[in-house]
């Protein structure tokens, strides 16, 4: 199968771009009516209608009743009131695409028929239930961003609520187009459940008399791009009679900056059907957003190099000693939506690997691909895992523990792990590699590590791995 170009469709973006003024219409319109209200108040004029008196004796007619009323109800106490309003605020299932509409071609069967669940309509009893209840709305809730354009719209939360999300998600289908009427299906060796290879959906597009690519499209890692962008919102920077300290100390915001855990989920991402990515993958993943996440997980990248390749760039976006997950496709997008694959007996079978574990240890520093020594403070490594690892006999300065997920739907159900510092990978991947070297570096003891200067099974050799901490990390 011949891969396809990676591009973003002008139709979309036409369509995207058509419908972003309004927005930006009714916000102007909005400031323009406070301002005039504003103006009112000053002057000592009212800007309610003439009819509004008639309104607000009815409004204080049903206030005095409602309020006889609740004389005879029984009273309950505030931290009761502010359990049930937890309660109500938080659903069962991931809330898709929050503040925008989300369009069912990109939905599972489970989010068409079952609603968020949600008691919305407390937030209109009383400006008290409003403002508790939006702060459980925004905390207890998990969220699943299906496209960059709701990602974006997000950017409306007021940035109080934006703080107490620590995770995230994100489902970046593939979007294929053609200009002749083709039949493109998945590889069959896609995912072990498919007795025959899928059918994609491939949107029409008539011939153009441009000059701008033709043939099988797709967008599909130009996608990853822009929900990354769409992480760095749009904000007012200092101006330029500023001076360079106060330039320096502005930083960027960024759309969740108390986020730690990252899943990506690709589907319809087939092997040996896509180019490798824009190089404004690396710039995002390793620069602007780079060193700012504890754990990152993605889920139907393919396997070949295109796909190892986009795996390493977002690497780029953990901190030192931070884990990197790689799991098999979960999700497959057909004509009537998003089906989910199935997984034996519900559990993770992943790849993983820690990244940049040495960097922190003894006198192996961590360098750019400058060949620059980072401040530590600016870029902290990955918190350490809480509880008590289980002992090992294996321990020492090259490994270190991590708990990893046991499910992918329960990230909270974890289990230890023991990974190699040098090359990332599990332990018991290289126990039998780092044995043999070190049988045959001393068959009678291990040989000395130059990081901590004890003798110990897998011994780090400054000589042997400083190509792999001193040179560039891309």
């Amino acid at each position: 199968m011949s891969s396809a170009w990676e591009c973003r469709d002008q139709a979309d973006q036409a369509e995207i771009y058509y419908n972003q003024p309004l927005r930006t219409k009714n916000r102007r319109l909005e400031e323009e009516n406070m301002t005039l209200k504003r103006l009112l108040r000053e002057n000592g004029i009212s800007w309610r209608p003439q009819g509004s008196s008639d309104a607000q004796s009815l409004a204080a007619r049903v206030t005095r009743s409602s309020s006889r009323r609740s004389k005879v109800l029984p009273h309950l106490p505030v931290e009761i009131q502010l359990r049930i309003l937890s309660y109500a605020m938080t659903s069962p299932f991931p809330i898709v695409d929050p503040l925008s509409k989300p369009k069912a071609d990109r939905l599972i069967a489970r989010e068409k028929i079952k609603a968020n669940k949600i008691a919305i309509h407390f937030l209109a009893t009383c400006k008290a239930y409003h403002v508790e209840g939006t702060q459980f709305l925004w905390r207890n809730n998990s969220f699943v961003f299906t496209t960059p354009e709701a990602l974006r719209n997000f950017a409306e939360v007021p940035l109080v609520h934006r703080q107490t999300i620590s995770s995230i998600n994100f489902r970046i289908i593939a979007k294929f187009y053609d200009d002749e009427d083709r039949t493109r299906k998945l590889p069959s060796t896609h995912h072990p459940d498919f007795k025959k290879s899928p059918k994609l959906v491939v949107h029409r597009r008539p011939k153009e008399h441009t000059l701008a690519r033709r043939g099988f499209r797709v967008y599909a890692y130009y996608q990853l791009i822009d929900f990354l962008e769409a992480m760095l919102p749009p904000f007012q920077p200092a101006d330029d009679s500023s001076d360079l300290e106060t330039l320096k100390s502005q930083k960027r915001p960024r759309l969740l900056p108390n986020l730690e855990r990252l899943r990506l989920d690709f589907v319809n991402f087939g092997e040996d059907m896509l180019m490798f990515p824009p190089a404004q993958l690396h710039d995002l993943a390793c620069h602007q957003m780079g060193r700012s996440l504890n754990e990152v997980l993605l889920t139907g990248l393919p396997s070949d190099d295109s796909g190892f390749r986009v795996s390493t760039e977002l690497g780029g976006l953990l901190r030192d000693e931070g884990l990197l997950i790689d799991h098999a496709p979960t999700m497959v997008a057909l004509k009537n939506g998003v089906r989910l694959l199935p997984c034996d007996d519900d559990v993770c079978h992943y790849s993983s690997k820690v990244v940049r574990a040495m960097s922190n240890t003894g006198r192996l520093h961590l360098h750019d691909h400058h060949d620059h020594p980072l401040p530590r403070d600016e870029f902290p490594p990955a918190p350490k895992e809480r509880g008590e690892p289980p002992a090992s006999a294996y321990h020492s300065c090259r490994t270190i523990w991590k708990r990893v997920p046991v499910k992918l739907d329960d990230l909270d159900n974890r289990k230890w792990e023991l990974y190699d510092r040098v090359s990332g990978l599990p332990w018991d991947d290289v126990e039998e590699e780092i044995m043999f070297m070190d049988m045959m570096e001393d068959e009678l003891e291990s040989p000395e590590c130059e990081n901590c200067g004890k003798r110990h099974l897998g011994a780090v050799l400054r000589e042997e791995y400083s190509d792999l901490y001193d040179d560039d990390i891309d």
